[in-house]
């Protein structure tokens, strides 16, 4: 699918980072009493706030068809099992594990921005250019964290 516009390849980060919003709401609200309600807090908090800059940045709402095959898009790119497959896949077992899923998910997204940004000219390819530098800055505080914890099992 041809994506037109910088105003469509923010509409996409958006739809993106609701998936990312709404799996993390999920997880604080099924997995209230587990070790890793802070971390989950942490990265909902970075969500948000990606969703708010992506939204800034110019994320244009296109009219229903366009919009209905631009979400697809998006859907089929990141969290694409809900919260049943990041359950499955362990995300929520430590925060460790959770930190690790949630990078995993950051790659991909940075990996599919960066392919975008690729196949494109323009303002669109920039859009999704500073979509991907954004996401990589987020994968850089995951890794850190995750690199934390390893330091702390260490030292025990």
């Amino acid at each position: 699918m041809d994506i037109r516009c910088a105003g469509e390849a923010l509409f996409i980060a958006c739809q993106m980072e609701k998936r990312a919003i709404r799996l993390y709401e999920r997880a604080l609200a099924v997995f209230a009493d587990g070790a890793c309600q802070d971390a989950v807090r942490d990265i909902l908090a970075e969500e948000r706030n990606h969703l708010n800059q992506f939204s800034q940045m110019g994320a244009e709402t296109p009219d229903f068809e366009r919009a209905q095959l631009l979400s697809a898009k998006a859907a089929g790119v990141l969290f694409s099992g809900g919260l049943t497959e990041a359950q499955r896949k362990g995300a929520f077992e430590s925060v460790r594990s959770l930190y690790a899923y949630a990078a995993r998910e950051e790659e991909e997204a940075i990996r599919q921005y960066t392919a975008f940004a690729s196949s494109l000219t323009g303002n669109a390819a920039g859009a999704f250019s500073a979509i991907a530098t954004e996401e990589k800055r987020h994968l850089g505080k995951l890794n850190a964290l995750l690199s934390q914890l390893e330091q702390c099992v260490q030292q025990r």
